[in-house]
């Protein structure tokens, strides 16, 4: 299903969205290649952001630093892409937004039929906004934990119920007076199982009381931030959610 227009206008290229650029030649060409697998719809736009059309990815080929697409439908519309020298390319994956820049676009074929061929970008842009959504953590096979160190400079270990590239959510108990909103914990550790573990910082935004088990005492899902995420960061965030959205997916 296509995305609302609004939405697959591309970004602009200011500095607040700096952190979420891949500049990984690797990471750049596993994405175009989940994209293809997919099928995943595609918006071009060009004419200085005047057109655009709705286009997928056919084929990558790396050791020509090369992308394929599907031509236009449109003759007069084809022309105007020819021409262009600025190309952007808009899409989602798994809720996140995807987007690329470049800058000369030739005719070819795949499959026998007419298509358009590009460089690889230099650099991708993967952003999911914290209000997308939150998937929820691995509650059995590989819970995930949060090591937060506790004023004393005790670390605790705590549960987390779901994660965003935006921050996590923290499972705890009501007495603990430290998760006040607005209190910043520095050096939390984090491990994401199969892709490693990072230090971060996270902010305590807000909680919400969590109904008891049986034999369990009150808990709260506190909600934290994290705070000034680098960029590799960002993208280990995300491929460990897509990870467990593929595998959720065969389950819903």
């Amino acid at each position: 299903m296509s995305e609302p227009r609004s939405q697959s206008h591309p970004e602009p290229e200011t500095p607040e969205f700096e952190q979420y650029h891949t500049y990984s030649r690797r990471e750049i060409i596993n994405v175009i290649e989940d994209l293809i697998a997919r099928n995943a719809l595609v918006t071009l736009h060009f004419s200085q952001g005047d057109e655009h059309f709705v286009t997928t990815l056919l084929d990558v080929n790396p050791e020509f630093e090369e992308l394929i697409f599907d031509a236009a439908p449109d003759p007069a519309i084809a022309a105007h892409l020819l021409q262009s020298r600025r190309i952007s390319f808009v899409t989602f994956l798994d809720q996140i937004k995807v987007q690329f820049l470049t800058q000369l676009v030739e005719p070819t074929t795949f499959a026998g039929k007419p298509a358009l061929r590009t460089r690889l970008p230099d650099s991708l842009l993967r952003l999911q906004r914290r209000n997308f959504y939150r998937v929820p953590a691995p509650v059995k096979s590989t819970p995930l934990m949060c090591e937060i160190p506790l004023p004393g400079g005790v670390p605790v270990r705590f549960a987390i119920s779901d994660i965003s590239v935006g921050g996590v959510g923290i499972i705890a108990g009501p007495a603990l007076a430290d998760f006040e909103s607005g209190t910043v914990f520095h050096d939390c550790s984090i491990e994401l199982p199969g892709h490693g573990s990072f230090a971060t910082s996270l902010e305590v935004r807000n909680n919400i009381g969590l109904a008891p088990g049986a034999g369990t005492h009150e808990r709260f899902r506190y909600g934290c931030q994290f705070l000034n995420l680098s960029g590799p960061l960002v993208s280990l965030i995300q491929r460990y959610i897509n990870q467990l959205e593929r595998t959720r997916r065969p389950l819903v």
